[in-house]
């Protein structure tokens, strides 16, 4: 979807929001029956050790089934036009243990909340609260690595920290190949890959020759031409930097000390999600042979709820996410103050994981969906419940992205198979274009307002192009990415933005100069995952290593930096609504949520909602 059209978007709950905003902005008494009066709660945060900066303080509302996060200023924290109901407030800091405080709030009312808390290190914390990637081990298994097959090895117990790639991968014979080829998808992964040379082998072979990939369709490098010696060349170069025996090289990550003047403005209001919300069963084990009929059956991949891309509809202001560890897209009514009326389920039909992911929403308000796990190009109309699950002329991998052009035809991009895709808006019919590069594969996807589709090569580092008018595709490499691309977009310029994920950069493509320029992030071990204009122009960015999101000025070249409600997230794709207000969903998190951030706090441009 364009900038353009992203920025004319009606948003029509936003619009009867801001009608009373000013009524709602003064806390003084309730609009309406329906509109409760709302509340305020303060207090301090104090630590046994340590200096309070920038602190993340969480109010979750029990009855509304609402979160609100806040951050310290000096000490104090302040959580403004909460809506009445029973809290739990809590401090949420790696490091720290904190007490859950609990409040009553009337409406209109103001209550103290002081949070003492006593340091515990991150060791502790991660042990209660999840490191943001609790399903890695589940993942492990189901690719069926070789921890299972003897040939992973521990290191030495030593940890060796490094600035950049250059300094985790030495010169030497494969490195080359491995830059071509494996290191966008694995990046600083390999530091603690301590295989052994036949290890290294196997796993090579896994991506280009025997699987399992994420569907049946294809395999990472299936397409790409790798032979015997290239193998050996490769696992030779790894065992020598990575294999048994030697210390993890690991990416050093440079602490964020949030601006206070920055982050005490800013609130995260975030919405549980029904505690009925069902995951899941399983599915057919990838790469298993079907005997006499029977498949092998995998268990369900998920620990916790992946709320995986949002979409905020053009029809109503609903916000949609698909959710991959349910099997379905999610519904959500941002304004309602009933929990219970708030979310609506629509399992997928047809098989039980699909792995939706990137979907996008038309004019008429059909709900489309990539299908990771099927392979297909999903249809949902809300307005009848109809699903069409679109079959490719091909089934050829994993499609990860749909998006709408002006006219209404559906591109999508295939991160497995490295395909863009394009279903025209009256026939349906699909045409498929493969990139020059094999296994090239998209990642992030986007329409310009010419309808070009731009798309991140995530595997082999390219900015690639499909040109409406000549219907090629031509790529443009990005030698510092180190292989990966994740999101790309397209400002109101028309210039293209996307993320150098492995190694910290925001790049920037001029089409009409085809000039790259890059911003190196100032934080080291910064990993940029989603790049979105807003209407002013800033491009905001997703980094999971730092717990936030990074919003970057082009004129001032200046990043500015937001911390997120719930440390090591990972925040895929977000995003911007009509107000500058930002949506997005977690993942691998114990608290699933879909989340709506004020950068300013509240305006009267953007009122809280509900």
């Amino acid at each position: 979807m364009s900038t353009e059209e992203n920025k004319s978007m009606p948003h029509r709950r936003l619009a009867m929001t801001l009608g009373i905003a000013s009524t709602v902005l003064c806390l003084s008494v309730p609009s309406s029956a329906q509109t409760p009066a709302r509340g305020t709660i303060a207090g301090t945060v104090s630590s046994d050790q340590g200096t309070v900066i920038g602190f993340r303080v969480a109010a979750h509302n029990l009855d509304r089934r609402l979160w609100y996060t806040v951050f310290t200023s000096k000490g104090r924290f302040r959580v403004p036009q909460a809506l009445p109901g029973h809290y739990e407030v809590m401090v949420n800091e790696p490091d720290y243990d904190s007490p859950t405080v609990t409040v009553q709030l009337g409406p209109g009312e103001s209550k103290t909340a002081n949070l003492p808390l006593k340091h515990q290190g991150d060791a502790a914390w991660k042990a209660a609260n999840g490191d943001g990637n609790l399903d890695h081990q589940n993942s492990l298994a189901r690719a069926r690595l070789s921890v299972e097959e003897g040939n992973l090895r521990p290191g030495n117990g030593k940890v060796l920290y490094v600035s950049n790639l250059e300094q985790m991968f030495p010169p030497g014979p494969g490195l080359g190949l491995l830059r071509e080829n494996c290191t966008g998808c694995h990046g600083e992964g390999f530091g603690s890959k301590h295989y052994t040379k036949e290890g290294f082998i196997q796993g090579i072979e896994r991506a280009t020759e025997t699987g399992p990939g994420y569907n049946e369709y294809a395999i990472a490098l299936g397409r790409t031409p790798i032979n015997r010696n290239q193998k050996e060349m490769m696992a030779e170069y790894l065992v020598k930097n990575f294999g048994p025996g030697l210390p993890d090289r690991v990416l050093r990550v440079d602490p964020l000390v949030p601006d206070e003047s920055i982050v005490s403005k800013q609130i995260y209001v975030s919405y549980d999600v029904p505690d009925d919300l069902p995951f899941a069963p399983g599915e057919d084990e990838l790469g298993a042979d079907i005997v006499d009929g029977v498949a092998p059956q995998e268990p369900t991949p998920y620990a916790v709820h992946h709320l995986q891309e949002v979409f905020i509809s053009p029809v109503d202001g609903d916000v949609w996410i698909s959710c991959g560890s349910c099997n379905s897209l999610l519904r959500l009514n941002p304004t309602a103050y009933d929990s219970s009326e708030r979310w609506k389920n629509y399992p997928i039909k047809g098989k039980n994981h699909v792995q939706p992911s990137g979907i996008g929403i038309d004019k008429l308000g059909r709900v489309y969906w990539p299908e990771l796990r099927g392979g297909m190009l999903g249809e949902l109309d809300p307005a009848t419940g109809t699903q069409i699950r679109h079959r490719l002329p091909q089934q050829v991998g994993s499609i990860h992205e749909a998006v709408i052009d002006k006219d209404g035809n559906v591109g999508f991009g295939l991160i497995w198979g490295a395909e863009f895709g394009r279903m025209d808006a009256k026939t349906h019919t699909i045409h498929m274009y493969p990139t020059p590069t094999p296994d090239n594969g998209i990642y992030g996807l986007v329409f310009d307002q010419h309808g070009n589709m731009w798309g991140a090569g995530w595997e082999k580092g390219t900015i690639n192009k499909w040109d409406v008018d000549t219907e090629a595709v031509k790529e443009y490499k990005v030698p510092n990415s180190w292989g990966m691309l994740r999101r790309i977009s397209v400002d109101g310029k028309g210039i293209v933005w996307a993320g150098e994920y492995n190694t910290g950069i925001l790049a920037r493509f001029d089409p009409a100069t085809e000039k790259l320029t890059e911003y190196k992030i100032p934080l080291n071990g910064a990993n940029p995952y989603d790049t979105w204009p807003d209407k002013f122009g800033n491009i905001w960015i997703g980094d999971q290593p730092h717990s936030a999101l990074i919003k970057f000025d082009p004129d001032t070249t200046k990043f500015t930096f937001y911390p997120m409600p719930q440390p090591h997230q990972s925040v895929p794709k977000f995003q911007v609504a009509d107000d500058n207000t930002i949506w997005f969903g977690t993942r691998g998190k114990k608290i699933a949520v879909a989340v709506h951030f004020y950068p300013d706090g509240y305006t009267a441009n953007a009122p809280p909602m509900p």
